[in-house]
């Protein structure tokens, strides 16, 4: 019987002193901005990447949110992705804050007009000309009496989305002529 307990404490000591060690080395790249890996992946979460590891008595949860809150955290295996809804949601109120403010828009010069829409090639210090060289946006409702021409300087306002065809489509909210000064 002595014999056993001393098997099992050996044991017990054994993994005692490995799940120390694990967890030093696994701290220490989770500090680093490093995925552990003396850990098992045990879930993910749906809200942009964030995942979730089991190592031997600890926990590594590596959060990657769509509203940036980029972080690692590492505990015992009771620590819960919701232990960290408040820091969260600075991060989703910030995104959101921006995403409403965000406005987007660009100047160019009408290429082609066609009867529901038009054809705008950006001026060549507009950001979106990274993207496309020309833009197809559709008249807006609201405007349908507004009749615009080739050649004419027009500022485009759209919803931040650009869908990659050719030309690049964009949702435009508001259009207005602009001056060539």
């Amino acid at each position: 019987m002595k014999k056993i307990l001393k098997v099992v404490g050996l044991i017990l000591v054994i993994l005692i002193i490995l799940g120390i060690i694990f967890f030093t080395i696994d701290y220490s790249r989770v500090k680093n901005n490093e995925t552990p890996i003396f850990c098992i992946l045990k879930d993910e979460a749906n809200d942009g990447g964030t995942k979730i590891y089991l190592g031997l008595g600890y926990k590594v949860i590596d959060f990657h949110t769509l509203a940036e809150y980029d972080d690692i955290k590492i505990g015992s295996w009771f620590m819960d992705y919701n232990d960290f809804e408040e820091e969260m949601k600075e991060y989703e109120e910030r995104f959101e804050k921006e995403m409403k403010n965000s406005e987007y828009s660009f100047c160019g010069t009408i290429t082609q007009v066609e009867e529901n829409l038009f054809f705008v090639e950006p001026d060549e210090n507009e950001e979106i000309k990274k993207s496309a060289d020309l833009i197809m946006v559709e008249k807006l409702k609201i405007d349908t009496n507004v009749k615009y021409e080739i050649g004419e300087r027009v500022k485009i306002t759209y919803d931040g989305n650009v869908m990659t065809t050719y030309p690049a489509q964009i949702n435009a909210v508001k259009y207005e002529r602009i001056s060539e000064e």
